[in-house]
């Protein structure tokens, strides 16, 4: 955190790409700035960023009146602009006349994902006594900690490579997995630890395992079951979007492998193992037939366009998914 006084601040920047760590540093400006005898309702003004000027948004001149308005029954007047990176974008020069001589009794509060330190207006807003509060997305042992400790406050024992397995089920949101930590401390009730099995038993499959099933339903031509599988995977899984695409490649790939298996004069018995369809011979034979190596490498192509159509904000990765699903369920040309 960048602080420039020890005073109230004129500003409070609260930026990075982790969600959880934002709400727990604006709950602590906001009961620093108004403590509980400060009326709230008289003394805190909030935007949506994300709302226009018309849907009742923030518009600058509203904002530095709303500020520099004295406040009513509490110290200080704040100012709370959620998602307000566009807000920024747009304003950017005003504010940084307003922190120039910013008001002596408001704070404004800015919650954004972006907000670099090379800007004008980030060093014009340290030179005027803000602060700043970077929240950054946890990778790694870091996260993993971060889970061990969250175990520990409610009592319960968690081991690394449970917490990595949680995090490759869950995805990387702290606050998604600090929902599931609270799950399963109540799930194992009075046993001490956290296992792999708790995991298994109350997460469910993992993401990977969801989208695999997704694609071998499609790849079977049953159309109806591909796509409520994907539909399941949306709806228990948050994080799905993120990985789907790279498990779905690797399940055509592993279906190319196939091909290439049979091609080298191995029995699909044989196979069946590896492609792990234990028993489901026919089921292997039958999709292997509707997919073609020629069918498999245009529907690899189909995934590729699709990760870079995403990328760019032209497609999303849920609806995409849904219709390279109905492709592959649909009877060869």
């Amino acid at each position: 955190m960048a602080r420039a006084s020890s005073k109230p601040p004129s500003a409070a920047v609260i930026y990075g790409d982790e969600d959880l760590q934002k709400s727990v540093a604006l709950r602590e400006v906001l009961d620093r700035l108004l403590p509980p005898e400060a009326d709230r309702g008289l003394a805190l003004c909030e935007y949506d960023g994300e709302k226009s000027e018309e849907q009742g948004g923030p518009a600058y001149a509203n904002v530095a009146d709303d500020l520099r308005t004295l406040p009513f029954l509490a110290e200080r007047r704040v100012v709370l602009i959620r998602d307000a990176d566009k807000f920024i974008s747009a304003a950017r020069e005003k504010l940084e006349k307003y922190f120039a001589s910013p008001s002596e009794s408001g704070t404004l509060v800015l919650v954004c994902r972006s907000f670099p330190k090379t800007t004008r207006l980030y060093k014009a807003i340290v030179a005027a006594g803000g602060e700043l509060t970077e929240c950054k997305r946890l990778t790694g042992r870091a996260l993993a900690d971060f889970l061990v400790a969250e175990a520990r406050a409610r009592g319960k024992r968690l081991d690394a490579p449970v917490a990595a397995r949680l995090i490759d089920l869950i995805g990387p949101a702290q606050g998604l997995l600090a929902t599931e930590i609270e799950k399963l401390s109540l799930y194992v009730g009075d046993r001490a630890a956290i296992t792999d099995d708790d995991v298994s038993e109350l997460v469910g499959r993992s993401r990977e395992e969801r989208v695999f099933a997704a694609m071998e339903s499609a790849g079977l031509g049953k159309l109806r079951a591909a796509l409520e599988a994907w539909e399941d995977v949306l709806r228990t899984d948050p994080a799905a979007v993120y990985k789907a695409l790279g498990g779905a490649a690797f399940v055509v790939r592993r279906w190319l492998a196939a091909h290439e298996m049979l091609a080298a004069g191995e029995s699909v018995r044989s196979i069946a193992p590896r492609m792990m369809m234990w028993g489901r011979e026919r089921e292997l034979e039958t999709l292997l037939t509707r997919l073609p190596p020629s069918r498999c490498a245009r529907i690899l192509a189909a995934i590729a366009d699709l990760d870079a159509q995403a990328k760019v904000g032209q497609r999303s990765i849920e609806t995409g998914v849904a219709a390279l699903l109905i492709q592959i369920a649909a009877p060869a040309a």
